[in-house]
């Protein structure tokens, strides 16, 4: 199960640490401040598309967004996309399988 106010405070911290304002990364991403907000405070969950312009807005990548772990560019692998699909428990794997499929689009 994905932990919504994990991530919103995991977006908080990138925030803080570039700067910026609730209002100066929603300006940058075309998202209003309350919406912003509200994403950070776990309250609404927003799509992958929304959630990979603010990772680009910040610098920071998905995979540290969803797992708290900064993996260098040069680090990834099929074998470690293949283990840590793998270590994914029930029914995270379908979650995982459709945040793959969506990132494979970017």
């Amino acid at each position: 199960m994905i932990d919504y106010e994990l991530i919103g405070s995991r977006l908080k911290e990138a925030r803080r640490t570039a700067g910026l304002t609730q209002e100066e990364l929603a300006e940058q991403v075309f998202l209003s401040t309350v919406y912003l907000s509200r994403i950070e405070n776990g309250k609404v969950f927003p799509t992958l598309e929304t959630l990979s312009n603010l990772c680009g807005a910040l610098g920071v990548s998905l995979g540290w967004l969803f797992s708290g772990i900064e993996v260098e560019k040069e680090d990834y692998g099929n074998e470690q996309v293949v283990e840590l699909f793998k270590s994914c428990k029930g029914r995270v794997k379908p979650i995982a399988l459709n945040i793959l499929r969506e990132l494979s689009q970017l």
